[in-house]
């Protein structure tokens, strides 16, 4: 019986229905577009600022260096698949100067690194200065791991005399090796003034192999809500479980410390702070945009309920007058509203994925993957959406006496 009414009373008043419908429709489809583009866009523009560098350094915990075969344990930590790089670095002061002139005899003191260029960290996986500081630009390119080359920051090939292929010499500690300058790079920072060579050249320049003395990463995080950073020790398990389980900076910083020995592992701030600002930003925007499509939708579906329930007050007032409860009454018009609202929310759903793709790759430049979860989400919202909007005029009219309802309809 309760089916024969409810697509009785759909089949009439189509236009007032399709109203409420596309209401509901809109609504949903800016929310679930919104919803993919903010879904796809805090992980693009997580990895687009860490092109401004690494968000967090490997330092050693007691002493000056540490094993750079350790590090390796980055790749085995819980949120492994979330770093994206990994550069050692072994900072040391030597003696430059063209080869033929000999390191002895001249040059100049200046800053060497030893880094990876290219490096199989593990099968499949290569990292390296480059990724940790895409924003380098070179002239050239980057030595090969293991090979005697050098890149030299511009500034400093300058004050040499030299330039891509030739050779410089570099003394230290009465060991002196040589390099063949592949590539002049410019940062703009304290780069110009370097020269980057492999690791395993600066560790033999200062008599420590397999050593380093710091690392930098750059991970995917999520930015963690201001206020809330507890240490580990004051956490309650369940607080301590959540705050593990999320790419916070702070519990990937923990997790390395724990399975790196003898690391202390410090956050990036300028990096840290730029990421969970814009991020903040972002998100703040896309809530809104989406909280504003979904209250006109509310608006439209409470207009369309409010004419719906006056026109058929007088059905309204005949069954409440007949006994029946007014809480019955009021849920049959709640139920059909509900049956429009998860129409709706599904065509909106429907419709939303792919207007969210062409709104971040048109707006943001942002590929948005396909997300196909936002759907049942979608009708949920819509159902909820319409039975919310609607139940201020339901109620509104079955407030009144039944004998007031039926002399309004009549009148």
């Amino acid at each position: 019986m309760l089916a024969r009414l409810l697509a009785e009373s759909l089949r009439r008043g189509t236009r007032r229905k399709l109203l409420a419908l596309t209401a509901v429709a809109l609504g949903t489809l800016g929310a679930t577009a919104l919803a993919e583009v903010l879904l796809a866009s805090g992980d693009r523009l997580a990895a687009d600022l860490g092109s401004y560098g690494a968000n967090l350094a490997i330092e050693p915990r007691d002493g000056e260096t540490l094993a750079a075969a350790d590090l390796a344990a980055v790749r085995r930590i819980f949120w492994r698949h979330n770093v994206v790089a990994l550069a050692p670095l072994y900072p040391l002061r030597a003696r430059l100067a063209p080869a033929e002139a000999g390191a002895a005899d001249g040059g100049l003191v200046a800053p060497l690194v030893g880094t990876w260029f290219d490096h199989p960290l593990e099968p499949g996986w290569r990292t390296g200065l480059p990724r940790t500081r895409p924003t380098l630009a070179l002239a050239g390119r980057w030595p090969r791991d293991g090979a005697p080359e050098a890149a030299l920051g511009h500034r400093l090939a300058a004050r040499l005399g030299t330039g891509a292929g030739a050779e410089i010499a570099a003394s230290l500690g009465g060991r002196t090796l040589r390099f063949r300058v592949t590539g002049i790079l410019t940062s703009g920072g304290a780069e110009d003034e370097q020269a980057f060579v492999p690791l395993a050249a600066a560790q033999g320049l200062a008599g420590r192999p397999g050593r380093t003395r710091r690392a930098e990463l750059f991970a995917l995080t999520t930015p963690e809500p201001a206020g809330r950073r507890k240490p580990p020790s004051a956490m309650t398990p369940e607080e301590y479980d959540a705050w593990y389980c999320t790419a916070y900076p702070s519990s990937v910083a923990f997790q390395i410390e724990e399975a790196v020995p003898g690391a202390r592992v410090e956050l990036v701030r300028g990096v840290t702070a730029a990421t969970a600002e814009v991020l903040g930003r972002l998100r703040a925007v896309l809530v809104a945009l989406a909280a504003v499509a979904l209250a006109g939708a509310a608006l439209g579906v409470t207009a369309a309920m409010t004419a719906t329930v006056l026109e058929r007050r007088l059905e309204a007032g005949l069954l409440v007058a007949l006994g029946t409860p007014r809480g019955r009454v009021a849920g049959f018009f709640l139920l059909e509203a509900a049956l429009l609202g998860l129409a709706g929310g599904l065509a909106g759903g429907a419709l939303g994925l792919p207007a969210g793709r062409l709104l971040g790759e048109g707006a943001l430049g942002v590929a948005v993957p396909a997300a196909p979860v936002l759907v049942p989400f979608a009708a949920a919202l819509g159902l909820l959406l319409a039975g919310l909007a609607s139940l201020p005029p339901v109620l509104r009219a079955l407030r009144r006496h039944p004998a007031s309802l039926l002399a309004r309809a009549a009148a």
